[in-house]
């Protein structure tokens, strides 16, 4: 169908919302009326960190001192439009996936300790 704004993909993991595209692409919708506005738009959001080293390649040439500020705005940008976020710090795949397993949990239970 042509012109028709596509819905966000989502995910549910034991009973948590995922946004499989960033929040604001929610946003966007809602203020297109695609969908009411806040509408599975969740406030917490996972912030990966970086991991230390960024691989370079024909697509990405960014230095590791860029990849650096480029996270800070990240960070910036997400809590200044009122996003709570929940950090996962680098380690291995499987121990970033512990992470956010084990937060996604808490905050079904209401148990998450907020970032201070």
């Amino acid at each position: 169908m042509q012109g028709a704004v596509p819905r966000p993909l989502r995910c549910v993991y034991r009973g948590a919302g995922c946004l499989a595209r960033a929040p604001f692409f929610s946003i966007a919708q809602a203020r297109t009326g695609a969908h009411p506005e806040g509408s599975n738009v969740p406030n917490q959001v996972f912030f990966v960190r970086n991991l230390g080293f960024v691989a370079p390649t024909e697509v990405r040439r960014i230095s590791f001192e860029e990849t650096l500020r480029f996270e800070k705005v990240h960070e910036d940008v997400y809590q200044d439009f009122g996003f709570e976020l929940v950090f996962v710090e680098p380690g291995s795949l499987q121990e970033r996936v512990s992470i956010i397993k084990a937060a996604i949990r808490e905050l079904n239970r209401g148990t998450l300790r907020r970032a201070t």
